[in-house]
Parts: structure tokens; sequence; C-alpha cells
């Protein structure tokens, strides 16, 4: 296996507590009404914060967006990992597999998380919201994580993710994806994506990892 990369909220680190706080918070600061937050992520299907906070709130998204950084990176203890992903990204680490971070959350708050659960030091690089123009389920931030990682021929690299949007921007860069499925909230979103494989806990990405370098061999 030459890398892999990972999505972070619901496939690396628990956040939907806090994030759903956050979103209904802004929703009802900025438009004024209360919501179901599950259902409107849901809805989302794995795309930016900054395409639902157009679809809502139109020019004024930025309001909407300021609203919910601002609530949900104050709140404490906001992110902690999956059982299991530190073993696996540690075992991964001492085959010597590259890996990167490909997120759909802004760089700084990603690295910033990855960091106070103990888990930076795994990552050669971490792509972000703010890093690229076009955002998953466009492959762009899937190329940018190839360059930092000086992959030419991504033949041999693998998405794991938990949302749609990671499936599709895996297929659009001509890589191999993963369903994540001990996190999504949507899981028969999440398989209608037709992932090329699924795991139902971090051990079984292991296994996936394991089988394709034998078939590469």
């Amino acid at each position: 296996m030459t890398a892999i990369l990972w999505d972070l909220d619901d496939t690396l680190l628990e956040t939907l507590p806090a994030r759903m706080e956050a979103l209904a918070h802004a929703h009802e600061r900025v438009l004024g009404t209360p919501i179901d937050p599950v259902a409107l992520w849901r809805a989302n299907r794995g795309g930016t914060l900054e395409a639902l906070a157009r679809r809502l709130c139109g020019e004024n998204y930025l309001a909407f967006t300021a609203a919910y950084r601002d609530y949900y990176y104050a709140l404490p203890g906001r992110a902690r990992p999956f059982p299991g992903i530190e073993a696996a990204l540690r075992t991964l680490h001492a085959a010597g597999v590259p890996m990167a971070i490909v997120t759909s959350k802004v760089s700084w708050g990603a690295t910033e998380e990855l960091e106070a659960a103990g888990l930076l030091q795994y990552f050669h690089a971490v792509i972000g919201f703010d890093d690229t123009e076009q955002h998953k389920p466009d492959p762009e931030p899937v190329y940018a994580a190839l360059d930092r990682l000086l992959i030419d021929h991504p033949t041999r690299v693998t998405l794991v993710g938990d949302s749609p949007a990671d499936i599709w921007a895996a297929r659009n860069a001509g890589i191999r994806s993963v369903a994540a499925l001990w996190g999504t909230i949507d899981a028969p979103a999440l398989l209608d994506a037709l992932p090329d494989a699924t795991a139902r806990t971090p051990g079984e990405v292991l296994q996936l990892i394991a089988e394709a370098g034998g078939r590469d061999r």
C-alpha cells in the first residue's frame, strides 16, 4: 500500500455531539429558529459547512459559519479518537505507510484537534477546507494530499471516510475507498455511494490494507 488518506470527523475523531450543538446554535442565532441538527447535517451528505451555510443563508453565509466556529472551538473536550483508531494508526505508521488527512474542516482546526488527541504525529500532511478551491466530492483535496506526500501514481492509495462525499472524492481521483461505518451518521447513504470496501472497526481497515498489499505483490 503506497499511502492512506483519512477523513477526520466521524472517521478518526468523535466530534458529532459538539458539532451538532454548534450547528443548532448557529442556526438559531443567525436564522432565529430551532432545527434538528443531525437531520440537517445528514442532508448535507458530507459537504462543507460553507456549502450548507450558503444554502441556508445566501450571501449572509459567513455570519453562520462564524457563529458555528466561534461556538464549536470554545467547547471543551469536543474531540476524541474513536476506539481502535490510535492502535490502527500506530500500526500503519510503524509499517512505514505514509498518511494524510483530507477533511472539509479548516486546516488549523483539524491540526489543533489532531494534536490534542495525540494523533498528529502519524500524519505527513493535513489538507483542510482552506487548502483548496474545490472540496469533496471534487478530487482536488485528494490531489493536494498526494502532492504533499510526493505521490505521482495513486493506484495504490486508499481513502477512508464516513460520508458519500469521501467515497465520491476517492472515485473521482481514481483511488480506492473504504467506508468507515463505525462513525457515520448515515450508513445507508454511505453504502449507496458504492465504496470499494467497508469497515465496521478501525481494525478492519488494517485487514483490508493487508489484503490489498498482498494482492499488489
